[in-house]
């Protein structure tokens, strides 16, 4: 519906919009996941689940907890919410071995400052740039990360030329009148996928 609503009527557009917009999403997934296991690998932390991505014991003994989101908008204030519930959750068996324990929220791509979790004392929300140097110990850091992503495309190869193209025939075929333009009924009555056999 948000391709016909921006004006798009001929179905090769329309194809290819969609085709890039579901890349965009699957790229944007595994960059966070990339940058979480770098977050883990350049601090010597560990992920010890619970709602908590990222676990740092310091030279002084005390413990740093992080909930980790990938940029400023991909959480909204519920799944924050429960962000903060699950590092308290966390802190209180260490707090009982009386461990120091800082819980941090941190954003990896995006915010510039640090600051105190609006409602939730003891909580802060941690800048992009400062938890980066914080964990790795190397101011700028997150510069090198987007260094590393530029080569990335290299080391990840291309998408499959062959593979786009049967998905776009596949959707001539089904949503394309013969004019080229968008088969505006087939879109919102699209053909149910074949079901895949099982082995047994």
């Amino acid at each position: 519906m948000i391709y016909t609503a921006r004006g798009i009527h001929r179905a090769d557009e329309w194809i290819d919009r969609v085709l890039e917009d579901k890349e965009t999403s699957a790229v944007e997934g595994h960059l966070g996941t990339w940058l979480e296991e770098v977050a883990q690998i350049v601090s010597g932390g560990v992920k010890p689940g619970s709602g908590v991505d990222l676990q740092l014991t310091r030279d002084d003994g005390s413990i740093t907890l992080y909930a980790i989101q990938s940029a400023p908008s991909t959480k909204n204030a519920g799944s924050r919410k429960s962000d903060v519930k699950a590092l308290k959750k966390a802190a209180k068996p260490l707090r009982a071995h009386r461990k120091v324990v800082d819980l941090r929220i941190a954003v990896l791509w995006g915010r510039k400052a640090t600051a105190e979790y609006g409602g939730e004392p003891g909580v802060e929300i941690e800048g992009s740039d400062d938890f980066w140097n914080n964990i790795s110990g190397i101011e700028g850091f997150r510069g090198r990360l987007l260094e590393a992503t530029v080569v990335m495309p290299e080391l990840i190869g291309s998408r499959s030329t062959d593979e786009v193209e049967r998905i776009r025939n596949e959707a001539r075929n089904v949503f394309a009148r013969q004019d080229g333009d968008l088969d505006v009924t087939a879109l919102a009555n699209p053909p149910r996928p074949a079901r895949r056999s099982q082995t047994r």
